[in-house]
Protein backbone atom coordinates (compact mmCIF):
# COMPACT_ATOMS: atom_id res chain seq x y z
CA UNK A 1 0.00 0.00 0.00
CA UNK A 2 1.35 3.71 -0.83
CA UNK A 3 1.49 5.51 2.40
CA UNK A 4 0.32 9.37 2.01
CA UNK A 5 2.84 10.80 4.45
CA UNK A 6 6.03 12.82 3.64
CA UNK A 7 8.60 13.37 5.55
CA UNK A 8 10.31 16.28 3.47
CA UNK A 9 9.01 20.48 2.94
CA UNK A 10 8.80 20.53 -1.00
CA UNK A 11 9.62 23.31 -2.96
CA UNK A 12 7.05 24.83 -4.63
CA UNK A 13 7.61 25.69 -8.33
CA UNK A 14 6.14 29.17 -8.76
CA UNK A 15 6.35 28.94 -13.08
CA UNK A 16 4.84 31.95 -14.75
CA UNK A 17 1.77 31.51 -16.58
CA UNK A 18 0.86 32.47 -19.84
CA UNK A 19 -2.14 32.72 -22.09
CA UNK A 20 -0.79 29.88 -24.30
CA UNK A 21 -0.72 27.88 -21.07
CA UNK A 22 -4.31 29.33 -20.63
CA UNK A 23 -5.59 28.08 -23.72
CA UNK A 24 -4.05 24.81 -23.38
CA UNK A 25 -6.68 23.80 -20.29
CA UNK A 26 -10.10 24.16 -21.88
CA UNK A 27 -12.87 24.86 -18.90
CA UNK A 28 -16.03 23.35 -18.33
CA UNK A 29 -18.30 26.80 -16.75
CA UNK A 30 -21.44 24.34 -16.51
CA UNK A 31 -22.91 24.74 -13.43
CA UNK A 32 -24.99 21.71 -13.56
CA UNK A 33 -25.05 18.76 -11.72
CA UNK A 34 -22.79 17.73 -8.60
CA UNK A 35 -19.32 17.26 -7.75
CA UNK A 36 -20.06 13.46 -7.50
CA UNK A 37 -22.21 13.43 -10.47
CA UNK A 38 -19.16 15.47 -12.59
CA UNK A 39 -16.19 13.12 -10.90
CA UNK A 40 -18.35 10.07 -12.25
CA UNK A 41 -19.02 10.96 -15.52
CA UNK A 42 -14.92 10.87 -16.00
CA UNK A 43 -13.54 7.59 -16.90
CA UNK A 44 -10.18 8.66 -15.35
CA UNK A 45 -11.18 9.32 -11.99
CA UNK A 46 -12.87 5.73 -11.83
CA UNK A 47 -10.52 4.86 -9.14
CA UNK A 48 -10.43 8.13 -6.62
CA UNK A 49 -14.02 7.73 -7.42
CA UNK A 50 -14.23 4.25 -5.34
CA UNK A 51 -12.97 6.01 -2.42
CA UNK A 52 -14.94 8.65 -2.30
CA UNK A 53 -17.94 6.65 -2.07
CA UNK A 54 -16.24 3.84 0.38
CA UNK A 55 -15.54 6.69 2.90
CA UNK A 56 -19.01 8.38 2.57
CA UNK A 57 -17.52 11.16 0.65
CA UNK A 58 -20.24 10.61 -1.98
CA UNK A 59 -23.04 11.91 0.00
CA UNK A 60 -21.12 15.15 0.77
CA UNK A 61 -20.18 15.87 -3.00
CA UNK A 62 -23.85 16.11 -3.65
CA UNK A 63 -24.90 18.07 -0.91
CA UNK A 64 -25.36 21.74 -1.54
CA UNK A 65 -22.11 22.82 0.30
CA UNK A 66 -19.66 24.27 -2.22
CA UNK A 67 -16.57 22.22 -2.29
CA UNK A 68 -12.93 22.38 -4.49
CA UNK A 69 -12.05 18.69 -5.50
CA UNK A 70 -8.41 18.04 -6.47
CA UNK A 71 -9.40 14.46 -7.76
CA UNK A 72 -6.09 12.68 -9.00
CA UNK A 73 -6.57 11.00 -12.24
CA UNK A 74 -5.95 6.58 -12.59
CA UNK A 75 -2.57 6.94 -14.60
CA UNK A 76 -0.95 7.69 -11.55
CA UNK A 77 -3.44 6.40 -8.91
CA UNK A 78 -4.11 2.84 -9.63
CA UNK A 79 -7.26 0.43 -8.44
CA UNK A 80 -4.61 -1.79 -6.44
CA UNK A 81 -3.95 1.79 -4.62
CA UNK A 82 -7.58 2.69 -3.99
CA UNK A 83 -8.72 -0.76 -2.86
CA UNK A 84 -6.11 -0.93 -0.39
CA UNK A 85 -7.26 2.73 0.54
CA UNK A 86 -10.71 1.59 0.73
CA UNK A 87 -9.11 -1.61 3.00
CA UNK A 88 -7.71 0.40 5.69
CA UNK A 89 -10.76 2.49 5.99
CA UNK A 90 -12.92 -0.51 6.61
CA UNK A 91 -10.11 -1.81 9.39
CA UNK A 92 -10.07 1.60 11.50
CA UNK A 93 -13.90 2.04 11.17
CA UNK A 94 -14.26 -1.47 12.40
CA UNK A 95 -11.69 -0.78 15.18
CA UNK A 96 -14.03 2.08 16.33
CA UNK A 97 -11.48 4.55 15.23
CA UNK A 98 -13.92 7.82 14.44
CA UNK A 99 -14.35 9.68 10.79
CA UNK A 100 -12.28 12.51 11.93
CA UNK A 101 -9.27 10.09 12.97
CA UNK A 102 -9.94 7.85 10.43
CA UNK A 103 -6.03 7.78 8.63
CA UNK A 104 -7.59 7.43 4.86
CA UNK A 105 -10.13 10.36 5.48
CA UNK A 106 -7.58 12.68 7.29
CA UNK A 107 -4.78 12.31 4.84
CA UNK A 108 -6.32 11.32 1.62
CA UNK A 109 -10.15 12.46 1.18
CA UNK A 110 -9.84 15.37 2.95
CA UNK A 111 -5.89 15.85 1.63
CA UNK A 112 -7.85 16.41 -1.68
CA UNK A 113 -10.93 18.55 -1.10
CA UNK A 114 -11.27 22.40 0.04
CA UNK A 115 -14.35 23.68 1.43
CA UNK A 116 -16.26 26.57 -1.21
CA UNK A 117 -15.69 27.17 -4.71
CA UNK A 118 -11.92 27.79 -5.94
CA UNK A 119 -10.80 28.79 -9.49
CA UNK A 120 -7.72 29.70 -11.10
CA UNK A 121 -6.10 31.45 -13.93
CA UNK A 122 -3.38 32.70 -15.16
CA UNK A 123 -2.57 34.91 -12.54
CA UNK A 124 -3.42 32.65 -9.27
CA UNK A 125 -0.34 32.15 -6.95
CA UNK A 126 -2.09 31.33 -3.87
CA UNK A 127 -2.54 29.11 -0.02
CA UNK A 128 -5.54 27.68 -0.29
CA UNK A 129 -6.97 25.48 2.82
CA UNK A 130 -7.80 21.56 3.03
CA UNK A 131 -10.81 20.21 4.83
CA UNK A 132 -7.92 18.59 6.87
CA UNK A 133 -6.47 21.43 7.58
CA UNK A 134 -3.59 21.38 5.92
CA UNK A 135 -2.50 24.20 3.94
CA UNK A 136 -1.74 23.53 0.01
CA UNK A 137 0.06 26.29 -2.62
CA UNK A 138 -2.58 26.59 -5.50
CA UNK A 139 -0.91 28.45 -9.06
CA UNK A 140 -2.41 28.14 -12.46
CA UNK A 141 -0.19 24.89 -13.14
CA UNK A 142 0.24 22.78 -9.43
CA UNK A 143 -1.94 22.19 -6.88
CA UNK A 144 0.42 21.53 -4.42
CA UNK A 145 3.64 19.29 -6.26
CA UNK A 146 0.81 17.56 -8.23
CA UNK A 147 0.66 19.77 -12.12
CA UNK A 148 -3.33 20.27 -12.89
CA UNK A 149 -4.27 18.56 -15.78
CA UNK A 150 -7.73 20.13 -16.14
CA UNK A 151 -9.02 23.09 -14.12
CA UNK A 152 -12.37 25.16 -13.11
CA UNK A 153 -14.98 22.23 -14.19
CA UNK A 154 -17.84 24.51 -12.73
CA UNK A 155 -20.71 22.42 -11.43
CA UNK A 156 -23.81 23.28 -9.28
CA UNK A 157 -22.01 22.76 -5.74
CA UNK A 158 -18.36 23.85 -6.74
CA UNK A 159 -15.03 23.23 -8.71
CA UNK A 160 -13.44 20.12 -9.76
CA UNK A 161 -9.75 19.92 -11.11
CA UNK A 162 -8.20 16.58 -12.47
CA UNK A 163 -4.43 16.43 -10.95
CA UNK A 164 -1.47 14.08 -12.01
CA UNK A 165 -1.65 11.99 -9.15
CA UNK A 166 -2.37 12.03 -5.44
CA UNK A 167 -0.84 15.12 -3.20
CA UNK A 168 1.35 13.43 -0.76
CA UNK A 169 0.03 13.81 2.88
CA UNK A 170 2.34 16.64 5.13
CA UNK A 171 1.73 15.67 8.80
CA UNK A 172 2.58 18.87 11.02
CA UNK A 173 4.54 18.46 14.40
CA UNK A 174 1.55 16.05 16.71
CA UNK A 175 1.00 14.04 13.35
CA UNK A 176 4.67 13.27 12.64
CA UNK A 177 4.92 12.08 16.18
CA UNK A 178 2.48 10.02 15.90
CA UNK A 179 3.03 8.58 12.54
CA UNK A 180 7.06 7.69 12.52
CA UNK A 181 7.01 4.56 14.38
CA UNK A 182 10.10 5.95 16.66
CA UNK A 183 7.95 8.50 18.78
CA UNK A 184 5.11 6.02 19.91
CA UNK A 185 5.58 6.52 23.37
CA UNK A 186 5.37 9.87 23.85
CA UNK A 187 2.37 10.58 21.31
CA UNK A 188 0.12 7.83 23.31
CA UNK A 189 0.69 10.17 25.86
CA UNK A 190 -0.25 13.80 24.38
CA UNK A 191 -2.98 11.69 22.63
CA UNK A 192 -4.52 11.44 26.16
CA UNK A 193 -5.70 14.71 26.15
CA UNK A 194 -7.45 14.99 22.73
CA UNK A 195 -10.92 15.75 22.22
CA UNK A 196 -13.23 16.89 19.56
CA UNK A 197 -15.05 19.94 19.48
CA UNK A 198 -18.15 20.89 17.41
CA UNK A 199 -17.71 23.72 15.41
CA UNK A 200 -21.41 24.86 14.48
CA UNK A 201 -20.84 28.34 12.91
CA UNK A 202 -18.87 25.96 10.39
CA UNK A 203 -21.10 23.33 10.01
CA UNK A 204 -23.93 23.21 7.27
CA UNK A 205 -27.53 23.50 9.09
CA UNK A 206 -30.19 21.98 8.24
CA UNK A 207 -33.70 21.44 9.25
CA UNK A 208 -34.92 22.56 13.13
CA UNK A 209 -36.36 19.26 14.29
CA UNK A 210 -38.13 19.40 18.37
CA UNK A 211 -36.58 22.97 18.61
CA UNK A 212 -33.03 21.57 17.65
CA UNK A 213 -31.30 22.69 14.16
CA UNK A 214 -30.17 19.07 12.67
CA UNK A 215 -26.53 19.63 11.05
CA UNK A 216 -26.70 18.13 7.56
CA UNK A 217 -22.20 18.53 8.00
CA UNK A 218 -21.07 19.35 11.54
CA UNK A 219 -17.55 20.13 11.77
CA UNK A 220 -15.71 18.98 14.86
CA UNK A 221 -12.16 20.31 15.69
CA UNK A 222 -9.40 18.20 17.51
CA UNK A 223 -8.42 20.07 20.82
CA UNK A 224 -5.79 19.03 23.31
CA UNK A 225 -5.72 20.29 26.60
CA UNK A 226 -1.92 19.25 27.05
CA UNK A 227 -0.64 21.06 23.95
CA UNK A 228 -2.26 24.92 25.39
CA UNK A 229 0.23 23.91 27.84
CA UNK A 230 2.74 22.75 25.49
CA UNK A 231 2.43 24.76 22.61
CA UNK A 232 0.02 24.31 19.76
CA UNK A 233 1.60 21.90 17.65
CA UNK A 234 -1.03 20.59 16.16
CA UNK A 235 -2.27 23.96 14.38
CA UNK A 236 -0.94 24.33 10.85
CA UNK A 237 -0.36 28.35 11.67
CA UNK A 238 2.35 27.51 13.84
CA UNK A 239 6.26 27.29 14.07
CA UNK A 240 7.55 24.88 16.76
CA UNK A 241 10.39 22.17 16.84
CA UNK A 242 9.89 18.86 19.29
CA UNK A 243 12.59 17.28 20.90
CA UNK A 244 11.26 13.88 20.81
CA UNK A 245 12.64 10.50 23.00
CA UNK A 246 12.38 7.25 20.94
CA UNK A 247 10.48 4.87 22.46
CA UNK A 248 12.97 2.55 23.30
CA UNK A 249 14.88 6.34 25.23
CA UNK A 250 11.47 6.63 26.67
CA UNK A 251 11.10 3.69 28.06
CA UNK A 252 14.48 4.40 30.01
CA UNK A 253 13.72 7.59 31.09
CA UNK A 254 10.24 6.32 32.60
CA UNK A 255 12.17 3.38 34.13
CA UNK A 256 14.73 5.88 35.55
CA UNK A 257 12.01 8.65 36.85
CA UNK A 258 9.19 6.95 38.41
CA UNK A 259 10.73 6.34 41.53
CA UNK A 260 10.74 9.86 41.91
CA UNK A 261 7.17 10.14 41.94
CA UNK A 262 6.69 7.61 44.54
CA UNK A 263 3.24 8.68 46.61
CA UNK A 264 2.43 7.24 49.40
CA UNK A 265 0.04 4.59 49.67
CA UNK A 266 -3.12 6.87 51.11
CA UNK A 267 -2.37 9.37 47.87
CA UNK A 268 -5.42 9.79 46.39
CA UNK A 269 -5.62 8.03 43.16
CA UNK A 270 -1.84 7.55 43.69
CA UNK A 271 -1.25 5.09 40.25
CA UNK A 272 -2.42 7.78 38.18
CA UNK A 273 -0.25 10.45 39.76
CA UNK A 274 3.11 8.35 39.42
CA UNK A 275 2.27 8.17 35.59
CA UNK A 276 0.60 11.41 34.88
CA UNK A 277 3.73 13.00 36.68
CA UNK A 278 6.49 10.59 35.36
CA UNK A 279 5.36 10.93 31.83
CA UNK A 280 5.21 14.97 32.37
CA UNK A 281 8.78 14.96 33.78
CA UNK A 282 9.70 13.28 30.30
CA UNK A 283 7.47 15.69 27.85
CA UNK A 284 7.77 19.14 29.85
CA UNK A 285 10.55 21.21 28.05
CA UNK A 286 10.75 19.37 25.13
CA UNK A 287 8.65 22.12 22.62
CA UNK A 288 10.37 25.18 21.66
CA UNK A 289 8.24 27.94 20.07
CA UNK A 290 10.50 29.23 17.14
CA UNK A 291 8.37 32.57 16.75
CA UNK A 292 9.65 33.67 20.40
CA UNK A 293 13.38 32.90 19.52
CA UNK A 294 16.05 32.97 17.07
CA UNK A 295 15.06 29.84 14.71
CA UNK A 296 18.41 28.79 14.31
CA UNK A 297 18.71 27.99 18.61
CA UNK A 298 22.59 28.09 18.45
CA UNK A 299 23.55 29.64 22.05
CA UNK A 300 20.11 28.33 23.45
CA UNK A 301 17.34 27.11 23.71
CA UNK A 302 13.99 28.23 25.72
CA UNK A 303 11.58 25.66 25.69
CA UNK A 304 7.84 26.98 25.98
CA UNK A 305 7.97 25.91 29.73
CA UNK A 306 10.37 28.11 30.33
CA UNK A 307 8.42 30.69 28.47
CA UNK A 308 5.76 29.87 31.21
CA UNK A 309 7.44 29.91 34.10
CA UNK A 310 9.52 33.17 33.49
CA UNK A 311 7.54 35.34 31.38
CA UNK A 312 6.43 37.73 33.86
CA UNK A 313 9.68 38.15 35.59
CA UNK A 314 11.90 40.79 35.83
CA UNK A 315 14.62 39.03 37.56
CA UNK A 316 17.06 37.30 35.93
CA UNK A 317 18.33 35.13 39.00
CA UNK A 318 19.73 31.62 38.93
CA UNK A 319 18.92 28.53 38.66
CA UNK A 320 16.58 28.40 35.59
CA UNK A 321 15.00 25.36 34.75
CA UNK A 322 13.92 24.43 30.83
CA UNK A 323 16.39 26.56 28.76
CA UNK A 324 19.32 24.75 27.26
CA UNK A 325 22.41 26.39 26.52
CA UNK A 326 24.82 25.39 22.66
CA UNK A 327 21.80 23.18 22.26
CA UNK A 328 23.72 21.78 19.00
CA UNK A 329 27.31 21.12 20.42
CA UNK A 330 29.30 19.49 23.42
CA UNK A 331 26.21 17.31 24.68
CA UNK A 332 23.95 19.68 24.01
CA UNK A 333 20.06 18.70 23.93
CA UNK A 334 19.74 18.43 20.09
CA UNK A 335 23.23 17.23 19.40
CA UNK A 336 23.15 14.05 17.31
CA UNK A 337 18.96 14.35 17.11
CA UNK A 338 17.70 12.90 14.04
CA UNK A 339 15.55 16.41 12.14
CA UNK A 340 12.25 16.09 10.15
CA UNK A 341 10.65 18.97 8.67
CA UNK A 342 6.76 19.26 8.74
CA UNK A 343 3.99 21.28 8.11
CA UNK A 344 4.17 23.41 11.08
CA UNK A 345 8.35 23.08 12.04
CA UNK A 346 10.36 20.44 13.01
CA UNK A 347 10.55 17.03 15.00
CA UNK A 348 14.07 15.87 16.45
CA UNK A 349 14.48 12.53 17.31
CA UNK A 350 16.89 12.14 20.13
CA UNK A 351 18.31 8.06 20.72
CA UNK A 352 20.17 9.07 23.66
CA UNK A 353 19.06 11.72 25.92
CA UNK A 354 21.08 15.07 26.54
CA UNK A 355 18.92 16.39 29.10
CA UNK A 356 19.89 16.75 32.41
CA UNK A 357 16.99 15.66 35.54
CA UNK A 358 18.40 19.01 36.73
CA UNK A 359 17.38 20.83 34.03
CA UNK A 360 13.73 20.41 34.22
CA UNK A 361 11.35 18.34 36.64
CA UNK A 362 14.44 17.82 39.40
CA UNK A 363 14.38 21.51 41.00
CA UNK A 364 15.96 23.77 43.76
CA UNK A 365 13.20 23.94 46.29
CA UNK A 366 13.05 27.33 48.34
CA UNK A 367 10.65 28.30 51.15
CA UNK A 368 10.54 31.59 52.02
CA UNK A 369 10.52 32.13 55.49
CA UNK A 370 8.44 35.07 56.09
CA UNK A 371 5.82 33.93 53.73
CA UNK A 372 2.82 32.54 55.65
CA UNK A 373 1.41 29.92 53.39
CA UNK A 374 4.70 27.89 54.37
CA UNK A 375 4.11 28.76 58.18
CA UNK A 376 2.60 25.23 59.55
CA UNK A 377 3.14 25.74 63.57
CA UNK A 378 4.62 28.80 66.10
CA UNK A 379 5.77 27.51 69.16
CA UNK A 380 6.35 29.99 72.21
CA UNK A 381 6.66 33.01 69.75
CA UNK A 382 4.92 36.14 69.29
CA UNK A 383 1.97 36.30 67.06
CA UNK A 384 2.10 37.48 64.13
CA UNK A 385 6.07 36.68 63.03
CA UNK A 386 8.03 40.16 62.83
CA UNK A 387 8.22 40.38 58.37
CA UNK A 388 11.42 42.92 58.19
CA UNK A 389 12.33 44.78 55.34
CA UNK A 390 16.55 45.33 54.08
CA UNK A 391 16.35 49.11 53.89
CA UNK A 392 17.92 49.89 50.54
CA UNK A 393 20.69 51.60 51.89
CA UNK A 394 21.60 48.71 54.39
CA UNK A 395 25.27 46.83 52.98
CA UNK A 396 22.44 43.73 53.48
CA UNK A 397 20.61 44.72 50.38
CA UNK A 398 19.93 42.46 47.69
CA UNK A 399 21.70 39.97 49.31
CA UNK A 400 18.45 38.33 50.93
CA UNK A 401 15.76 36.74 49.05
CA UNK A 402 13.44 39.57 48.04
CA UNK A 403 15.08 41.90 50.67
CA UNK A 404 12.59 40.52 53.64
CA UNK A 405 12.82 38.02 56.25
CA UNK A 406 11.72 36.37 59.02
CA UNK A 407 11.88 37.05 62.63
CA UNK A 408 10.29 35.47 65.59
CA UNK A 409 10.85 36.65 69.01
CA UNK A 410 10.24 34.23 71.98
CA UNK A 411 7.25 34.89 73.84
CA UNK A 412 9.43 35.28 76.96
CA UNK A 413 12.75 35.53 78.17
CA UNK A 414 12.84 31.70 78.64
CA UNK A 415 11.07 30.89 75.90
CA UNK A 416 12.43 28.22 73.70
CA UNK A 417 11.38 29.81 70.27
CA UNK A 418 9.94 27.45 67.58
CA UNK A 419 8.46 27.55 64.06
CA UNK A 420 8.02 24.77 61.80
CA UNK A 421 7.88 25.12 58.04
CA UNK A 422 6.02 23.52 55.02
CA UNK A 423 7.53 22.33 52.41
CA UNK A 424 6.32 21.49 49.12
CA UNK A 425 6.95 19.28 45.90
CA UNK A 426 9.55 17.10 47.42
CA UNK A 427 10.47 14.42 45.05
CA UNK A 428 11.14 10.81 46.63
CA UNK A 429 14.61 8.91 46.21
CA UNK A 430 16.37 11.64 45.26
CA UNK A 431 19.02 13.23 47.40
CA UNK A 432 18.57 16.94 48.51
CA UNK A 433 20.97 19.27 50.73
CA UNK A 434 18.97 21.15 52.90
CA UNK A 435 20.23 24.82 54.25
CA UNK A 436 18.86 27.07 56.46
CA UNK A 437 19.94 30.59 55.79
CA UNK A 438 20.01 32.94 58.75
CA UNK A 439 19.74 36.77 59.22
CA UNK A 440 21.80 39.15 61.31
CA UNK A 441 19.73 41.70 63.00
CA UNK A 442 21.98 44.84 61.67
CA UNK A 443 20.46 43.82 58.20
CA UNK A 444 17.28 45.85 58.95
CA UNK A 445 18.45 47.78 61.81
CA UNK A 446 22.40 48.59 61.79
CA UNK A 447 22.00 50.28 65.00
CA UNK A 448 21.08 46.75 66.54
CA UNK A 449 21.91 46.29 70.08
CA UNK A 450 24.43 43.87 71.23
CA UNK A 451 22.20 41.15 72.66
CA UNK A 452 20.18 41.42 69.27
CA UNK A 453 23.35 40.79 67.35
CA UNK A 454 24.21 37.58 69.34
CA UNK A 455 24.14 34.23 67.39
CA UNK A 456 21.59 31.67 67.46
CA UNK A 457 22.07 28.14 68.69
CA UNK A 458 19.03 25.88 66.59
CA UNK A 459 17.91 22.53 66.19
CA UNK A 460 16.23 21.25 63.46
CA UNK A 461 13.54 18.42 63.08
CA UNK A 462 12.70 16.86 59.75
CA UNK A 463 8.97 15.27 59.38
CA UNK A 464 7.99 13.08 56.14
CA UNK A 465 5.70 10.41 55.50
CA UNK A 466 6.45 6.97 55.15
CA UNK A 467 5.17 4.70 52.14
CA UNK A 468 2.28 3.60 54.77
CA UNK A 469 1.00 7.36 54.97
CA UNK A 470 2.60 7.35 58.73
CA UNK A 471 4.99 10.09 59.80
CA UNK A 472 8.21 9.94 60.85
CA UNK A 473 10.01 12.95 62.45
CA UNK A 474 14.26 12.57 62.87
CA UNK A 475 16.21 15.51 64.34
CA UNK A 476 19.31 16.47 61.59
CA UNK A 477 22.66 16.41 62.73
CA UNK A 478 25.38 18.59 61.50
CA UNK A 479 26.82 16.66 58.16
CA UNK A 480 29.81 18.29 59.71
CA UNK A 481 30.31 17.27 63.07
CA UNK A 482 27.61 15.42 64.16
CA UNK A 483 25.95 17.83 66.83
CA UNK A 484 22.58 17.86 66.71
CA UNK A 485 22.96 21.98 68.04
CA UNK A 486 24.03 24.49 65.08
CA UNK A 487 25.12 27.48 66.08
CA UNK A 488 24.80 30.51 63.29
CA UNK A 489 27.82 33.03 62.53
CA UNK A 490 26.72 36.76 64.04
CA UNK A 491 26.34 39.28 61.80
CA UNK A 492 26.44 37.98 58.64
CA UNK A 493 24.02 35.83 56.57
CA UNK A 494 24.62 32.06 57.62
CA UNK A 495 23.53 29.34 55.26
CA UNK A 496 23.70 26.24 57.36
CA UNK A 497 23.89 22.90 55.55
CA UNK A 498 21.19 21.00 57.93
CA UNK A 499 20.91 17.96 56.33
CA UNK A 500 23.37 16.67 53.37
CA UNK A 501 22.05 13.93 50.57
CA UNK A 502 18.85 13.40 52.03
CA UNK A 503 16.40 10.90 50.79
CA UNK A 504 12.61 11.08 51.29
CA UNK A 505 10.73 7.62 50.61
CA UNK A 506 7.85 9.75 49.43
CA UNK A 507 6.73 12.15 46.97
CA UNK A 508 4.37 14.99 47.44
CA UNK A 509 4.89 16.55 44.07
CA UNK A 510 1.69 18.47 42.75
CA UNK A 511 -0.37 17.96 46.23
CA UNK A 512 -2.12 20.51 47.73
CA UNK A 513 -0.86 19.53 51.18
CA UNK A 514 2.85 19.30 51.42
CA UNK A 515 4.32 16.05 53.46
CA UNK A 516 7.21 17.34 54.78
CA UNK A 517 8.05 20.03 57.35
CA UNK A 518 11.26 21.21 58.61
CA UNK A 519 10.99 22.51 62.76
CA UNK A 520 13.86 25.51 63.32
CA UNK A 521 13.67 25.91 66.90
CA UNK A 522 16.19 27.72 69.18
CA UNK A 523 18.16 25.43 71.80
CA UNK A 524 19.19 27.31 74.70
CA UNK A 525 19.98 26.19 78.63
CA UNK A 526 19.48 29.46 80.81
CA UNK A 527 23.43 29.98 81.47
CA UNK A 528 23.73 30.11 77.95
CA UNK A 529 21.39 33.61 77.15
CA UNK A 530 24.54 36.11 77.29
CA UNK A 531 25.85 34.26 74.55
CA UNK A 532 22.74 33.55 72.06
CA UNK A 533 19.53 35.08 70.81
CA UNK A 534 16.57 33.38 71.50
CA UNK A 535 15.16 35.34 68.32
CA UNK A 536 14.83 33.38 65.46
CA UNK A 537 15.38 35.14 62.02
CA UNK A 538 15.54 33.62 58.80
CA UNK A 539 15.68 34.45 54.97
CA UNK A 540 14.30 31.26 53.81
CA UNK A 541 15.01 27.64 53.70
CA UNK A 542 16.43 25.70 50.46
CA UNK A 543 16.24 21.96 49.31
CA UNK A 544 19.35 21.56 46.77
CA UNK A 545 19.87 18.68 44.52
CA UNK A 546 22.71 16.77 45.39
CA UNK A 547 25.54 17.38 43.84
CA UNK A 548 27.13 13.91 43.09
Amino acid sequence: MRKYVTYIMAAVVMAACTDEWDGHYAEDKSTKGTLWEAIQERSELSNFAQVIEATGYKERLESSQMFTVFAPVNENFSSEEAEALVGSYEREKAQGVREEDNSVVAQFVQNHIALFNRSVSSMTNDSITLMNGKYEVLTAQKFGERTILSRNQYVGNGVLFTIEGPEEYFPNVFEYIGLNGQTDSLFEFLDLYSMYEFAPDQSVAGDIVDGKTVYLDSVFHLTNAMLREYGHINREDSNYLALVPSDRMWKELYDEYVGYFNYNNLTMKRDSMVRTHTRRAIADGTIFNLNMQAAYLRDSARSTKYEDLYANEISYAEPRYYIYRNPYVGGGAFEGAAETVCSNGRVMIQDTWKIDKRETFYQQIKVEAEANRYVDTIIQAKEPLNVRAVPMSNPFYGKISANYFMEAQPLTTASSTSVRYSIPDQLSNIGYDIYAVFVPAIAYNENASAEDRLPCRVRFTLGYLEQDGTETTTSLRNPVDNAVNFETTPDVIDTLLVAQDFKFPTCAFGLEDPQVTLRVASNLTSSMSSRFTRTLRMDCIILKPHEK
